[in-house]
């Protein structure tokens, strides 16, 4: 049975996370995805002790599954044809360099499509390639902070806090280049005609977050004048970030509910949730081994959650929304009557009850016990894998199972130039002669 994208080639450029992880989705699928190096490696083989991991660092063997490994040194001339005449072939080729270092390597869209006007292009950089940030360099901290998601969160001294140990705005980024490279590929089918796509961290940052950027003029127009204006002053103020989010938030509570007049209820401290997290039937509880999540959003379910856990709450069946003052203080005891009743028993216990309920729920997992998770074994989500420096090691599978053309475990992450010499016999038919020269004068290794 053919892969989904069996005979498609991709040209991989890609370094750090936000590329790499493109590729490995389309290699996934079937693709055979080139990842083309230069001579000291990608900067992902750089991300941890040379000694230990001799190159295949835990971050380039994550990100680069399933993938050939091509080493070539584009700053010559002997390079740049290797690269050229591969893509005469190529159907797809990805790239995430800082702002103009692809044009000046000569593998930017208007070089590349000169030499095959059917490819598809995918760049994708820190913050697009028009706009007054179009020369800014960035990383996933970065595109947190601009584009927003940062400013709900705070450190323990009350300063803006970064991602924690998931790049969720690299992660995404690349997600979209995969989706769009293949969309992209799709209607070069009905047309032939290829395309250049562009990606950035920074609208990536921006779409994921989603409901929470909206602005309904009729209802918020002054809230944001007075946001923009606390902004202004908050710096000859010696306000915290933190300080700046509660008053946000305040704000937020006086507009969503005008006849509210109390204050936030926050922890007192600089590392707080925000106020709506008091919320009973959307939160992680403690049980008597472990945590518990509780997503009780509809109504029936808020009902049911009460109902199996023995707390009486009048309230549970009001739309979200439609409390006041009362409904809120109310609620927080039922929170901390539903904190002590958890935890005594252990989580697989609350499991069945509640699962038998009806009621949203699940385990909270660290990452170690995802290796021997049942249902993480069941979706086939741990591949077992294997690298020729490394050897075996376990990570994540493919998150999408299509039922015709089901995507298998790849090939292991590649040694660097581990297929270099394959990939130019295969696609450009060069002798065993010509790759021995092209070794010795450093071009390829």
């Amino acid at each position: 049975m053919a892969a989904l994208l069996e005979g498609i080639l991709v040209l991989d450029f890609t370094h750090w996370i936000a590329g790499p992880y493109a590729g490995l989705f389309l290699a996934d699928m079937g693709a055979e995805v080139i990842k083309v190096e230069p001579p000291e490696g990608a900067e992902e083989r750089h991300m941890g002790n040379h000694k230990r991991y001799r190159g295949n660092t835990r971050m380039s063997l994550t990100l680069n599954r399933g993938k050939k490994g091509l080493c070539v040194d584009l700053k010559s001339e002997e390079g740049k044809k290797i690269i050229y005449n591969l893509v005469k072939k190529a159907d797809i080729v990805i790239q995430n360099y800082g702002p103009g270092i692809a044009k000046k390597l000569g593998i930017d869209y208007e070089t590349l499509s000169a030499i095959n006007k059917k490819i598809i292009f995918v760049s994708s950089t820190a913050f697009g390639e028009s706009g007054p940030y179009e020369f800014r360099k960035g990383f996933d901290l970065i595109a947190h902070a601009a584009s927003g998601i940062m400013a709900g969160y705070a450190d323990e001294d009350g300063n803006p806090r970064g991602p924690g140990g998931t790049a969720y705005v690299d992660i995404g980024t690349a997600m979209l280049n995969a989706m769009s490279a293949i969309s992209a590929l799709y209607y070069r089918t009905q047309t032939g005609i290829g395309q250049k796509i562009e990606t950035s961290l920074f609208n990536t940052g921006m779409a994921l977050l989603a409901t929470g950027f909206i602005q309904i003029d009729r209802l918020d127009n002054d809230m944001h004048e007075e946001m923009h204006e606390v902004l202004r002053t908050a710096h000859d103020k010696k306000m915290k970030h933190t300080q700046i989010i509660d008053q946000f938030n305040i704000m937020r509570l006086r507009n969503e509910q005008p006849d509210s007049t109390r204050d936030l209820d926050l922890v007192d401290c600089n590392h707080r949730p925000s106020d709506r997290q008091v919320f009973p039937y959307y939160r992680i509880y403690q049980t008597k081994d472990g945590y518990i999540s509780i997503g009780a959003l509809a109504a029936k379910h808020r009902i049911n959650t009460a109902k199996v856990l023995g707390v009486e709450d009048k309230y549970a069946h009001l739309d979200l929304g439609n409390g006041n003052d009362e409904t809120y203080f109310y609620q927080k005891k039922v929170m901390k009557k539903f904190e002590k009743i958890l935890g005594n028993k252990t989580t697989e216990e609350w499991m069945r009850i509640l699962e038998d309920a009806g009621v949203p729920c699940g385990p909270m997992n660290y990452g170690v016990t995802l290796f021997h998770d049942p249902h993480a074994l069941a979706q086939d989500m741990v591949w077992s894998l294997d690298n020729p420096v490394s050897g075996p090691y376990k990570m994540m599978g493919n998150p999408v199972k299509f039922t015709k053309t089901p995507i298998k475990p790849t090939a292991g992450a590649p040694a660097l130039g581990q297929h270099t010499a394959e990939v130019l016999k295969k696609h450009l038919r060069f002798t065993d002669k010509k790759i021995a020269e092209l070794k010795e004068q450093k071009v390829i290794r």
